[in-house]
């Protein structure tokens, strides 16, 4: 377990150093506004993944998890999985084409929306989640950053102006994709899954089932992570998305920092829930968020002190703005990687992803309620508080509902092995 931890994070940190080389290249060629385009069409193609996705990332690992020794069970998990998801990628498709010839965008911000496609096939084509339950994420995490790192070869070739905005949409959008085939290539030769694997409706239907509630609260939690972007756009224009951008584009690796820790124990941590291994699950659950908490007060002090040098050097003198919304930004990460822990680890592993649904409709409403005020008011440095005040609310609300499951489980445990003391 420790081994496949390291490996992640090892990965993880040499990832950290693609969005380092790009970014600050990508913010001079192409400028506030293509910066903006660019990542517009990313984020909602994004949002649509959330459909893509519908859960099955958790659902379908933890499955994979509890019958990794069953060869014939994990090839119908593999086959229903990626046959609903592809199903799912058709429709974001027809919706991505309606949103690029319907809007009033720019000729520049219809192509990219199109080539956003690249991202919801990569996701159909990386089984994340098979990966995942069998415990190989180092092996589909090196993959993955193998293919971004081949492809600063092009972007540093031919994106060399604001007019090649396409091109750099095209290069940083298709990683997934192209990592995504080769990992289901790696799939089939290695035997682990195979064809001739009979895949009804109802096998589809009744994982959607499954998957319901994870989706129903990925869809919820989009509309405080994504829709800020849509706002701003609708408010400011391309170039105070840009400015919230990058700061993102800084905080998502350092909240995916947060990831390895978590998939390498999921599997570990959703068998001693099956096996009522209560106390030691929630034990193992109080190391990590200390872990997190600890990161993120460490991170916080850090960017106090080097934040506001590091943006001027990083971005450039006209990325000024985003310094301002760092500022606040910077907090998400570990506030994300607590509450990711509590989901994943505790209300996932033990079962009862059913309780989610009414948890991020909480969020969702709260989010809705204070986020267009504050980003009329203070733009991109609203939508970011808006952001941490909703991830804040949320943990908050996560912690609470995850100690009662918890103490229930644990109840129920002593209850039984009191009955069945003589």
């Amino acid at each position: 377990m420790k081994k496949v931890i390291a490996a992640l994070y090892s990965v993880q940190l040499l990832n950290y150093a693609v969005p380092i080389v790009t970014l600050p290249y990508l913010s001079r060629v192409l400028g506030p506004t293509g910066f903006g385009i660019v990542g517009y069409a990313q984020t909602v193609a994004q949002m649509l993944l959330i459909l893509v996705e519908f859960g099955f990332d958790l659902t379908s690992a933890r499955k994979v998890a509890i019958h990794a020794n069953e060869p014939e069970t994990l090839n119908k998990i593999y086959w229903t999985t990626v046959s609903a998801k592809s199903l799912l990628a058709v429709v974001c498709c027809i919706a991505l084409t309606g949103i690029a010839f319907l809007g009033h965008g720019s000729d520049a911000n219809r192509v990219s929306m199109l080539l956003s496609m690249f991202i919801i096939w990569g996701s159909v084509l990386t089984p994340v989640w098979f990966y995942q339950g069998t415990q190989r994420m180092p092996t589909l995490a090196l993959s993955m950053l193998l293919v971004r790192a081949v492809m600063l070869v092009p972007l540093f070739i031919f994106v060399r102006t604001p007019a090649d905005v396409n091109i750099a949409a095209a290069l940083q959008f298709s990683p997934p994709l192209i990592a995504g085939t080769l990992l289901t290539i790696w799939l089939f030769t290695a035997r682990q899954v195979s064809f001739g694997c009979k895949v009804t409706v109802r096998d589809i239907v009744h994982d959607m089932k499954d998957a319901y509630h994870i989706f129903v609260s990925s869809a919820l939690t989009s509309v405080y992570m994504y829709a800020n972007v849509v706002f701003l756009r609708a408010i400011a224009g391309n170039a105070d998305v840009g400015y919230y951008v990058a700061a993102e584009k800084l905080t998502t690796p350092l909240r995916q920092l947060s990831f390895p820790l978590i998939q390498g124990y999921f599997p570990r941590v959703c068998q001693l829930y099956a096996n009522g291994q209560v106390s030691s699950a929630v034990e193992l659950l109080r190391r990590i968020v200390t872990i997190f908490t600890v990161s993120g007060v460490a991170l916080l002090i850090g960017f106090q002190v080097l934040g506001k040098w590091f943006v001027e050097h990083f971005y450039g003198a006209g990325f000024s703005k985003t310094y301002d919304i760092l500022q606040v930004m910077i907090l998400v990460p570990a506030i994300i990687g607590v509450a990711a822990t509590l989901v994943q680890l505790c209300i996932v592993a033990s079962g009862n992803q059913s309780v989610l649904k009414r948890i991020y409709v909480g969020g969702a409403v709260f989010h809705l309620c204070q986020m267009p005020l504050a980003i009329y008011l203070w733009g991109g440095v609203g939508a970011a508080w808006s952001v941490a005040a909703t991830e804040f609310f949320m943990t908050v609300v996560i912690w609470f509902r995850t100690a009662r499951i918890n103490t229930h489980l644990l109840a129920n445990g002593q209850s039984k092995n009191a009955a069945g003391t003589p």
